[in-house]
């Protein structure tokens, strides 16, 4: 997406001027999506977490992933 002029200005230029500012106008960037650190995300690990966190383990007590506080998913 790209961002556009104001309006008061677009009214007041010709469209082909409009045309050729806008083409000189580069991309917005997208955010990269992080967990909250600077790392590389894999496609599939936040869908693979919230598989993990939704699995039921039976015979597994409540202190089973107690040391993986930085994987929990909000």
């Amino acid at each position: 997406m790209k961002p556009h002029l104001p309006p008061q200005i677009e009214a007041i230029l010709p469209d082909d001027i409009v045309r050729l500012i806008n083409s000189y106008v580069p991309h917005l960037r997208k955010e990269k999506k992080t967990l909250g650190y600077p790392c590389k995300i894999s496609p599939n690990m936040e869908r693979d977490l919230r598989l993990l966190q939704n699995k039921v383990l039976k015979g597994k007590s409540d202190m089973y992933l107690r040391g993986l506080d930085d994987f929990v998913l909000c």
